[in-house]
């Protein structure tokens, strides 16, 4: 008989032993570690959208016209809340002043309301260093135009090109050419503005007048160059709507499920490319046309302009978000 077959001499199992309570991690720790972790993904995905200057901007976008959103409407609330104590105030007085008396007072505030206005001129004044900022980034557009042109002149041209290929290199071009001009005119506003040009043409009340100019042009071919996209994206849009790749896809579910996987994958980022661009672009198109105008004001209010600006902006940044995950 073998050794292990003895009772005696069998080797008996032995219980885990229980890890001491002073042990155990304890409920806080894992929350800290998993907060942690949830930090260390969002500083790794935000370090990765501030290594491209496109991502770069749609992310600073969204906040600047946010932060504008946000200062219009604590702005709004103020002043109605302010005209609302005042009307109370003036239909307490008619009761009691004589005719030709006046009154002179001061409107109570609450410290909510101090607190609130800080907010609006903090939140307005650091969404113009952002939007300072970005034009700043931008005085070098022109390279990555020229980037864009080359790559687009460089692009294989099929002897049996269709119609859709054509419309759309043809839009390309245009587009090119708005945001060239336009990035001219923009660079010699902004210069102009912070006294870096002092010739004789931008100086004086003349010189003002030049470089709004330039400010009110450079934001109509923004406007030509958003008009153009749209027609892109209609474009699109309509061939896609009258071409037939039901063949293709047959031929591809044929093969196996790998590749209509795969086929299923790249017409649903086109479809979502597509939405993006349309609405970005119908975002940004009131915003230029308002800075079109030469009236100071233009015909959107602050909200309005903060609103769309961070409808535009944010959903480049949604797509960038995605991209990084």
């Amino acid at each position: 008989m073998a050794l292990s077959e003895h009772p005696s001499l069998a080797p008996t199992p032995t219980a885990p032993q229980p890890t001491p309570p002073g042990k155990q991690p304890s409920a806080l720790f894992k929350h800290v570690v998993s907060h942690a972790h949830r930090l260390d993904r969002l500083i790794a995905r935000l370090s990765t959208i501030f290594s491209s200057p496109a991502s770069t901007d749609a992310l600073l976008g969204t906040l600047s016209y946010t932060l504008e959103l946000l200062a219009a409407l604590i702005s709004r609330l103020l002043a109605r809340r302010l005209t609302s104590i005042a009307s109370a105030i003036a239909e307490k007085a008619d009761e009691v002043l004589l005719p030709g008396e006046t009154l002179v007072t001061t409107l109570p505030t609450t410290s909510g309301d101090e607190v609130l206005a800080q907010v609006a001129t903090g939140s307005k004044a650091l969404a113009a260093v952002i939007a300072d900022y970005r034009i700043f980034a931008r005085l070098w557009g022109l390279a990555g135009l020229y980037t864009w042109a080359r790559a687009t002149w460089n692009a294989p041209v099929a002897s049996d090109e269709g119609t859709k290929t054509k419309v759309v290199r043809r839009i390309t071009w245009a587009q090119i050419a708005s945001l060239a001009i336009f990035q001219v005119l923009e660079n010699g506003a902004y210069l102009a503005s912070k006294g870096v040009l002092t010739g004789s043409g931008w100086s004086g009340e003349a010189g003002k007048r030049k470089e709004v100019t330039w400010w009110v042009w450079s934001c109509r071919f923004w406007a030509a160059h958003v008009a153009l996209e749209l027609l892109r994206v209609a474009v699109l849009r309509y061939y896609q709507a009258n071409e037939s790749s039901v063949s293709q896809e047959k031929e591809l579910i044929a093969d196996g499920e790998k590749e209509s996987k795969l086929l299923a994958e790249t017409k649903r980022r086109e479809r979502w490319a597509w939405w993006r661009d349309l609405v970005s672009n119908i975002a940004y198109m009131p915003m230029t046309l308002h800075w079109s105008v030469e009236e100071k004001d233009g015909f959107l209010s602050d909200w309005g302009v903060g609103l769309l600006g961070a409808i535009a902006a944010g959903t480049m940044l949604v797509d960038v978000w995605k991209q990084t995950a």
